[in-house]
């Protein structure tokens, strides 16, 4: 499976896609969130599922959450991010796609959500 981060602060992203390269996933990153929907318009769209920051340099993540989800059906996104989320504020049909990490979060709990979100199957490719 694999997974797509989104963050502007380098240090993040490489700590996060180490730990989840470990764990067993494949793992891209994006600086921008353009970028990020860009990667995601490809279909089909390649990730499972999307770690998201809402502060990104060039679009608000709340205004590109909606895009992504759009843009991939079966796309399921972590939204991760210092100022508090829920994801009850989206329409009822996407609420089921969508979970919240405030940060700072330990990369256990990323891990965690993940598995949640996009559980690995038997016979699931990584």
């Amino acid at each position: 499976m694999a997974i797509l981060l989104v963050d502007d602060e380098k240090p993040l992203l490489a700590l996060l896609q180490r730990f989840l390269e470990r764990a067993g996933y494949r793992v891209d990153v994006s600086e921008t969130g353009f970028g990020a929907l860009e990667k995601c318009r490809k279909p089909p769209c390649p990730y499972s599922v999307v770690v998201l920051d809402l502060k990104l340099p060039d679009i608000s993540g709340v205004e590109l959450l909606p895009r992504l989800l759009e843009a991939a059906p079966s796309l399921k996104v972590i939204v991760s991010s210092g100022t508090p989320f829920s994801p009850s504020s989206l329409p009822a049909p996407l609420r089921t796609r969508v979970e919240a990490l405030l940060k700072p979060f330990l990369p256990k709990e990323l891990l965690d959500a993940v598995q949640r979100l996009a559980p690995r199957g038997r016979g699931a490719s990584v």
